[in-house]
C-alpha cells in the first residue's frame, strides 16, 4: 500500500462573502477543543473571508500529510479527516488527466479531485471521510461526508458564515444560543441518540452520510450522493455467494491494514470480529494481538469464546476485566458525548478503546455485519410479524396487546406484549417501536407536558427511512432504515467518540460501502434461511472459522444495566432528579416510582432511567 495520512480532528470558518472578516482566534479555539482526537499536531491556515484547521493523529505518511493542504497555486484548500482507500486509482486517473503530486498523500487526491470532478468527488470515494475544502477562485466550500457516516461532520450558519467541525463542543466557541429541540430531547428518550441530520441545538446540524454541501454567496446546499439499494436482487443460489464474500472480506481487511503504526483487532465472542481476525491473520500470514473486555459478571463476560476464536486464528489475546466500581466511572461520558447519548454499551467499548491504545494506534472492528447480513434478531422477529400480521384484522391485535400483560421480568420469549402490539400496526411502524428503547407512549409518560405539542413523533426518522428504501420486503426496509438512523447515530457515535477520547483509530471492514452494495444484492431469505439470524455469512464463513462459535447465539456488547439502576446508579439517577435544569424536561412525580419499582425487582425500566440520568448528565454539563 502507498502512503497516506489520517487526520482526526477538523473545524473551519467560512465567510460567504469574501469581504466579512473572521475573528481571528475563532478556529483555533475551536480546533483546540478537538485535541483529543489528533494529539500528534495541529494545522490552522487562515485566508481573506476562511479558516481551516486540523488535529492530526499520525498513521501513514507521517512525514508528509500536514494539513490543511494545498494545491501548489493555492487557490483550493483542504482539510480532512479519514482515510481514502481507492486513493492510488484515483491518483493514477487523475495524473491522466494532467495532475502533478508533489505528496503521497491521499488528501491530495481530493484537491486535484475537486478540480477535475467538482461536486462529483464525493461519489468517487471508497474509505471513510468527513472533509471541507475551499475553492479561493469561486469562492466557495464543498465538505462531504462517506457513505455511512464513520465520519462526522457538524455545521452551523451564524451571521454569515459556515462554521463546521468533527464534534459539537468545538462550534460552542462560536458562542451560538443553546436552545434545545423539543423533538431531539423526544427522539433521543425513544432511540438512545439523536438521528441525523439535526442535533440536540436548534442552531447546529450534522451533514447526513452520503451528502455533500456547497456553501457559496447564496447559502448552503445540500445533495445525497449515494443511497444503499435492494432493488437488485441477484438470484443465485445460496452456495455461489460464499467466495464473493470471502474474497471482499479479505480485500476490505486487507485495504484496512495500511500504516505505519501498530494495528490489532477488537475480538468478541461474536462471529463478525472473529471473521475479521481471521481474515486479518491470512492477509498477513502470521499471528496477531487482539483484544477483548471481560466483565466479573458471568452472565455479560464473552473472555472464553474470544479465546477460543484466538486460539484458532493463531493470535494472542490481550484481556482486561471490568468490575462494576470501573463501570460505575461515567464522569468521562458527558464530556465525550456532547449530545444526549443513551447506548450503555458505550461503556465497555470506551474501556476496550483504552485497552487497546495502550499497545496500538489502530484497532479494527466487526461493526457493520449485523446491518448486512441481518444480524440482529429484531429483523427475524419483524419478517416473521409480518407473515403473521394479515391473519387477523389489525384491531384484533391491538386488542389482544393490550390484554397482554407486560411481564418485563420474564425471558424476552414470553415478553409477547410489544409483539401483539405490533401486530395490530403498520410496518414501519412496527418495526420502528421494535428497534426503540423506549415506546413512545413511555417518553410522553415522563416528558413534561408543556413539551408534548412540540416533540412531534418521536419514531419519525426511522419510519421515515422505512418508507424511503427501495426494498421490495421487510427485512431490506429495516436494514435500510438501520443503514440511516442506527447505524450513524449510535453505532457509529458511539465508536467514534470513544475511540477519539483516547486517540485510537477504528476501522471496520464489514463497513466498506462495496461491502455494504454486495450484501444488499444477497436475497433476503437466503439471510434469514432456516430461521437463523446472518444465515448466509455463517454459511460463507464455515469453511473458516470455529463450527461451535458459528453456531453460538449473538450476546451483543451490553452492560448489567438493570442491576446497575438496582444499585450505585440508582442513586446517581435519585440525586439527579434535584436538578433543576433536568426537571425542566421530565416529571419526576413519573420517573420516581419507575425508579422505585425497578429498584424493587417489579419492573424493568432499565432503559428509560438510563436516558433519563444521561440526559440530566448532558444538561447539567453543556446547558448549565
Amino acid at each position: 500500500m502507498g502512503a497516506a495520512a489520517l487526520m482526526c480532528g477538523i473545524a473551519g470558518a467560512f465567510a460567504l462573502t469574501r469581504a466579512r472578516a473572521l475573528p481571528p482566534d475563532l478556529v483555533p479555539r475551536m480546533i483546540r477543543r478537538l485535541a483529543h482526537r489528533g494529539p500528534d499536531g495541529e494545522g490552522v491556515l487562515t485566508r481573506p473571508g476562511y479558516a481551516l484547521a486540523q488535529r492530526r493523529l499520525a498513521i501513514v505518511d507521517i512525514a508528509g500529510g500536514a494539513q490543511p493542504m494545498g494545491l501548489a497555486d493555492g487557490t483550493v484548500q483542504v482539510t480532512f479527516n479519514g482515510e481514502i482507500y481507492n486513493y492510488q486509482e484515483l491518483r493514477a486517473e487523475l495524473q491522466q488527466r494532467g495532475a502533478v503530486f508533489t505528496t503521497n498523500s491521499d488528501t491530495e487526491v481530493l484537491l486535484h479531485g475537486w478540480r477535475a470532478w467538482g461536486t462529483g468527488l464525493a461519489a468517487r470515494l471508497r474509505g471513510m471521510f468527513a472533509f471541507a475544502l475551499v475553492d479561493e477562485t469561486r469562492h466557495c466550500l464543498y465538505a462531504a461526508r462517506d457513505h455511512l457516516g464513520k465520519k462526522p461532520f457538524h455545521w452551523l450558519q451564524q451571521d454569515g458564515v459556515f462554521l463546521f467541525a468533527s464534534e459539537l463542543k468545538a462550534l460552542h466557541e462560536a458562542r451560538f444560543p443553546r436552545r434545545l429541540r423539543t423533538d431531539a430531547i423526544a427522539q433521543f428518550l425513544a432511540l438512545r441518540y439523536v438521528p441525523d441530520p439535526i442535533s440536540v441545538f436548534a442552531e447546529v446540524h450534522k451533514l447526513p452520510p452520503a451528502h455533500w454541501a456547497l456553501v457559496d454567496a447564496d447559502g448552503v446546499r445540500l445533495m445525497r450522493y449515494w443511497q444503499v439499494s435492494f432493488l437488485a436482487s441477484d438470484e443465485r443460489p445460496a452456495g455461489d455467494w460464499h467466495e464473493p464474500i470471502l474474497a471482499l472480506l479479505d480485500e476490505a481487511t486487507r485495504i484496512r491494514l495500511m500504516g505505519e503504526v501498530p494495528l490489532a483487532p477488537f475480538l468478541s465472542g461474536g462471529i463478525d470480529s472473529y471473521a475479521v481476525v481471521d481474515s486479518m491473520t491470512r492477509t498477513l500470514g502470521r499471528g496477531i494481538a487482539a483484544c477483548t473486555i471481560g466483565f466479573d459478571d458471568p452472565a455479560f463476560d464473552e473472555r472464553s469464546a474470544a479465546r477460543v476464536a484466538a486460539a484458532a486464528c493463531g493470535a494472542t489475546l490481550r484481556e482486561e476485566v471490568l468490575r462494576q466500581q470501573d463501570l460505575l466511572d461515567l464522569d468521562w461520558l458527558a464530556d465525550t458525548f456532547d449530545e444526549p447519548f443513551a447506548d450503555s454499551s458505550a461503556v465497555p467499548t470506551f474501556h476496550v478503546c483504552r485497552l487497546a491504545r495502550r499497545h496500538v494506534t489502530v484497532a479494527l472492528s466487526g461493526d457493520g455485519g449485523d446491518e448486512s447480513f441481518a444480524g440482529y434478531r429484531r429483523y427475524l422477529f419483524d419478517v416473521r410479524e409480518h407473515r403473521v400480521r394479515r391473519l387477523l384484522p389489525a384491531p384484533m391485535w391491538r386488542g389482544l396487546g393490550a390484554l397482554y400483560p407486560k411481564f418485563d421480568w420474564l425471558p424476552r420469549p414470553l415478553r409477547w406484549k410489544r409483539t401483539l402490539q405490533n401486530l395490530g400496526l403498520p410496518g414501519d411502524l412496527a418495526y420502528a417501536r421494535s428497534v426503540s428503547a423506549n415506546l413512545p407512549e413511555d417518553v410522553f409518560a415522563i416528558l413534561r407536558r408543556e413539551h408534548h405539542a412540540a416533540a412531534g413523533d418521536p419514531l419519525a426518522p426511522v419510519r421515515d427511512a422505512w418508507q424511503r428504501s427501495d426494498a421490495r420486503d421487510p427485512l431490506g426496509r429495516a436494514a435500510a432504515a438501520d443503514f440511516a438512523t442506527w447505524l450513524p447515530g449510535d453505532i457509529l457515535v458511539k465508536v467514534d467518540r470513544t475511540s477519539m477520547a483516547v486517540a485510537l483509530e477504528v476501522r471496520a471492514p464489514f463497513l466498506d460501502v462495496k461491502m455494504v452494495e454486495l450484501a444488499a444484492r444477497i436475497p433476503s431469505r437466503h439471510k434469514l434461511a432456516g430461521g437463523q439470524t446472518k444465515a448466509m455469512l455463517r454459511a460463507a464463513l464455515r469453511s473458516r472459522l470455529d463450527p461451535a462459535a458459528l453456531a453460538r447465539r449473538k450476546q451483543g456488547f451490553s452492560v448489567p444495566l438493570r442491576s446497575w439502576l438496582r444499585g450505585p446508579v440508582g442513586d446517581l439517577l435519585a440525586a439527579q432528579l434535584r436538578d433543576p435544569l433536568l426537571l425542566e424536561w421530565i416529571d419526576p412525580a413519573v420517573v420516581t416510582p419507575r425508579l422505585q419499582a425497578h429498584r424493587a425487582g417489579v419492573q424493568d425500566h432499565g432503559e428509560l432511567l438510563w436516558a433519563v440520568l444521561m440526559l440530566g448528565r448532558f444538561l447539567r454539563r453543556w446547558c448549565a
